[in-house]
């Protein structure tokens, strides 16, 4: 009887966990470390199973540049999958919705589409895609992000922003090898 109930349960868990699991997306290795810090509360989008936060998240090590290369977008269910690709290092970054126009290094505002701005901060970031920056990255097939702009921002940052359909729940996280950020938003 003992044995029964203790199957059951462990049934009960895992029914509880897989429709979380199935609309989120894991790319890590064996070799990759993550690290994320959100402040503010969780939050569940009850239109798709997807745990995240509106609040301010960051990760990286502070004082080490990054040098974005690329960026590659992905869709996994109801979920929008974007990684920034950087060189060898993953510096300071910060990720949260706008209150206000974006604005670039020279103070003008960077154009974006849909009703919400999610911008990613690279605190000493520079762009070593082409074309040079500013430019635009194409999202592909995705739900909710319907641009990506980078931009040189105030200070020697590097500023990623996502123009988004409406304000959605995100989780980011960030790898040190091979370095890159990965945002997920549902």
């Amino acid at each position: 009887m003992k044995i029964r109930r203790t199957v059951i349960a462990t049934a009960a868990a895992v029914a509880l966990f897989l429709p979380i699991a199935a609309c989120s997306s894991d790319s890590s290795s064996s070799s990759t470390t993550s690290t994320t810090v959100s402040s503010g509360d969780q939050i569940t989008d009850t239109a798709c199973p997807f745990t995240g936060t509106i609040e301010t998240s960051s990760g990286g090590n502070a004082g080490t540049p990054s040098a974005l290369g690329s960026i590659t977008t992905s869709k996994e269910g109801c979920v929008d999958n974007i990684q920034l690709k950087l060189g060898s290092a993953t510096g300071a970054w910060t990720a949260a919705y706008a209150t206000g126009p974006v604005v670039d290094a020279s103070g003008a505002t960077v154009a974006t589409q849909g009703a919400a701005t999610l911008v990613i901060t690279l605190a000493e970031g520079t762009w070593t895609g082409t074309p040079a920056a500013p430019t635009t990255v194409l999202p592909l097939q995705l739900d909710y992000v319907e641009s990506i702009n980078v931009v040189a921002g105030a200070n020697g940052s590097l500023l990623v922003a996502f123009g988004l359909s409406t304000k959605k729940p995100y989780q980011a996280s960030d790898s040190q090898n091979p370095a890159y950020i990965s945002l997920g938003i549902g």
